[in-house]
């Protein structure tokens, strides 16, 4: 008959196999579900840290805002009275100048944008006409985006309008805040450096860069910056985006109402992605004595599940050897598929070795009836026993059979033993066991069997042997006794039990079954 190839792997090889590529891909996806939630925990923290640096950095840039508007509201309130008076107002274009530093120049100018009074003096600003007339149309406090002012500078003009005692028109006071020099936004703003890559800088309404830690940057018009339109366009918040440069940005911004500009804090996602790192290869290196203890305990319990399965699969070749029982029941099963496949095992050299053992029928039967012999009984329960079948156990004693000895002799006496055992084997099925286990004593064995059935079948057989009208002695009766065979119970325990209920049977009458479960008797 043709077969497959043998296989080249074995069992142990295949569950080591099996057994490692499990661990090293659990501890793969742990290491990789661990990198992401931490990846994703620190951007999340990073976008939340930098969305609160840059909510404080815009407070504060609006206070030193608000603080300048508050100084020129009160130079408006003082110039108006004197508004036509020059040395009045060049006076207090010094005052401002030089109250905190806040301003790099100082200007009054008139409804018509003529500037009337400005300091320094060296600026040579007076007679000249603002750049912009945005801040005289709309006759407001006012802070500017950043333009190029007539000195040619990059300037920020704050202004507050003047206005008369009757409410005419009279003209502005405004100081501009030079950004390509030091002043008080810009030092501000170096309180305030970040570290690893991270930056704060400050843009206008235009985009247009007013303060940045790399000086060069200032002035620069950022066109294509998804960060800053959401700095403009929204109030506050966070996002993950590449920035002009190409650089993945974790950014946190926040709009100023007075100015619209917008504050920015960001810092590279490649230094959340190296911090990680190192803190993975740190935690690996702590895991990796407990995977080496891991994987020796894998190679342990492989061996520990191979060997058996191995011995029994070797031990599968030789059933037909009359020691395959002792040697398989000898292997050791610790755990419930060894013991399953153990069991089955014995189970096949059991059915293997009864084949066999019908060649020794004689040597197991007992030579008057036919019927298995005591031997043969205590085999079979034997096997039972280790296989876990459960059985019932039927003990059959015929009634006054020293009479029928006594009244018919022996002849008709061992003629009636072998017309029981007749009867009790039309009256049992296929698998159950029939013994002679004394002179007119019998014992029936129902495998699988539950009390109440085996009952059943010693009732139908006391029934059955009392019918019947046998050719030498006529009628006879017979008592049984019925017992249950129970996990955990001696197979001793439950034979003497099945006597005791005889004996039970016997002084209640005769001709009656006694079971565990009751008492059934003749009408």
């Amino acid at each position: 008959m043709p077969t497959r190839p043998r296989p080249k792997l074995n069992l142990r090889t295949l569950l080591l196999a099996f057994a490692f590529i499990s661990a090293f891909a659990t501890l793969a996806n742990t290491f990789w579900v661990m990198f992401n939630t931490q990846k994703a925990e620190l951007v999340e923290n990073a976008l939340q840290s930098n969305e609160a640096y840059a909510s404080r950095i815009a407070t504060s840039v609006e206070e030193v805002l608000s603080s300048d508007l508050d100084r020129l509201r009160y130079a408006s309130t003082s110039i108006s009275d004197s508004f036509a008076d020059q040395p009045t107002l060049k006076n207090e274009a010094h005052r401002l100048l030089r109250q905190d530093n806040s301003f790099n120049s100082v200007l009054v100018s008139n409804a018509e944008g003529r500037i009337i009074a400005s300091a320094p003096d060296n600026l040579q600003l007076d007679g000249q006409v603002l750049q912009s007339r945005l801040p005289l149309s709309r006759r407001e406090p006012m802070i500017s985006d950043a333009f190029h002012s007539l000195a040619g500078n990059l300037v920020v003009f704050v202004s507050h309008p003047v206005f008369s005692r009757s409410g005419e028109y009279l003209g502005l006071v405004g100081g501009s805040i030079r950004l390509e020099q030091k002043n008080t936004i810009q030092s501000l703003m170096d309180l305030n450096v970040r570290e690893d890559g991270a930056h704060v800088y400050l843009v206008d309404s235009q985009r247009r860069v007013l303060y940045h830690p790399d000086p060069k940057r200032i002035g620069a018009v950022l066109l294509t910056e998804p960060i800053v339109d959401a700095a403009l366009k929204q109030n506050h918040g966070s996002m993950q985006a590449v920035d002009e440069s190409g650089t993945e940005m974790l950014a946190g911004y926040t709009s100023i109402p007075s100015s619209r500009w917008g504050v920015i804090s960001q810092q590279p996602l490649s230094i959340i992605q190296a911090s990680l790192e190192a803190t993975t290869i740190k935690v690996a290196k702590g895991v990796a004595p407990l995977g080496l203890f891991g994987l020796l305990m894998i190679w342990w319990l492989g061996l520990k599940i191979s060997v058996p399965l191995s011995r029994l699969a070797e031990s599968a070749k030789r059933l037909d050897a009359p020691e395959s029982y002792e040697r398989i029941h000898a292997i050791p099963a610790d755990y419930f598929e060894s013991w399953q496949i153990r069991r089955a095992l014995l189970l096949g050299a059991n059915l293997l070795q009864e084949k066999i053992g019908r060649l020794n029928h004689q040597a197991q039967s007992d030579p008057l009836t036919g019927l298995a012999n005591r031997r043969a009984m205590e085999e079979t329960l034997a096997l039972w026993q280790e296989t876990l079948k459960t059985f019932a156990a039927v003990s059959v004693d015929i009634d006054h059979f020293k009479r029928v000895n006594d009244t018919y002799g022996h002849g008709a006496g061992d003629e009636t033993l072998r017309a029981v055992a007749r009867l009790m084997r039309q009256a049992s099925r296929p698998d159950d066991m029939l013994c002679r286990v004394g002179g007119e004593e019998f014992l029936l064995l129902l495998p699988n069997s539950s009390i109440s059935a085996a009952a059943d079948v010693a009732e139908r057989l006391r029934a059955t042997i009392e019918a019947a009208d046998l050719d030498t002695v006529g009628h006879i009766t017979i008592s049984l006794g019925v017992a249950i065979w129970k996990m955990g119970e001696s197979i001793s325990t439950t034979l003497e039990k099945a006597d005791q209920l005889l004996y039970q049977a016997k002084t209640q009458g005769r001709n009656r079954v006694v079971s565990e479960k009751g008492l059934t008797s003749t009408a």
